[in-house]
């Protein structure tokens, strides 16, 4: 194995792992219940998020690393980052004009 995706894997990893955190952050931070009046359960939502994120982030970085290996480590994922990112609000908002259409 190169080592360029030698730390591609670890980086990946560490990514994947950072999930255990941030799903505990989210049964934390959205718990559900409270309001007197309507109660929304948003359970979920924040770790979702980070999987589909990390889905995007991780095929669009091993194409990117697959495709200009010459290329930094840190360059390539942040690059993917920011596009997964964008994916994912475009995603969003594209699935919700379906929903109203």
């Amino acid at each position: 194995m190169k080592s360029i995706w030698r730390k591609h894997l670890i980086l990946c990893l560490f990514l994947g792992l950072l999930a255990v955190p941030i799903y505990f952050l989210d049964l934390a931070l959205l718990a559900g219940g409270g309001g007197n009046w309507i109660t929304l359960d948003f359970r979920g939502l924040i770790f979702w998020t980070y999987i589909t994120w990390l889905a995007t982030d991780v095929a669009l970085s091993s194409i990117a690393v697959l495709s200009f290996p010459r290329s930094g480590l840190l360059r390539i994922h942040l690059g993917s980052m920011v596009l997964s990112v964008i994916l994912l609000a475009t995603g969003f908002v594209a699935y919700g004009k379906l929903l109203r259409a």
